[in-house]
């Protein structure tokens, strides 16, 4: 069996995880000795919650709501290309602050997000021109 080191993708803490794979697929994952974040522990969910890597329910593509080819919020979801999601979301995003400013966009980011993924995320949004940025840990 293979033991691939990594970061643990839960919270931002950085414990560092050994994720042991046969077969391309994750049998089990035990946290890695004497690392400086987590010594050797890990919590509940980093030693059990990566079953969700072989979902077959797991989404793998964009998904767009369409309805005759076209986005409608009373479309049925239907696979698209990263590249169509992506123009999508920077359309409506530039339509947004075109007609409300840029105060009406607000960046959410979240606990499971490394530091350096929400540093991006944060400046993504000052790029923008909004300070209207949050995050769930600060709890």
């Amino acid at each position: 069996m293979k033991k691939i080191q990594t970061t643990c993708p839960y919270c931002g803490t950085g414990c560092n995880i050994d994720l042991h794979v046969e077969n391309n697929k994750v049998k089990k994952a035990t946290p890695t000795k004497g690392h400086h974040v987590n010594d050797g522990e890990l919590c509940l969910k980093g030693l059990y919650g990566w079953e969700f890597i072989h979902s077959p329910r797991r989404l793998t593509k964009p998904l767009l709501r369409k309805e005759n080819n076209k986005f409608s919020k009373k479309g049925r979801l239907v696979e698209v290309s990263f590249e169509e999601a992506y123009d999508f979301i920077s359309s409506r995003i530039k339509s947004t602050v075109e007609k409300y400013g840029v105060d009406s966009m607000m960046g959410f980011s979240s606990a499971r997000c490394t530091n350096e993924d929400n540093y991006i995320f944060q400046k993504f949004f000052r790029v923008l021109g909004t300070n209207n940025i949050d995050h769930c840990a600060r709890l």
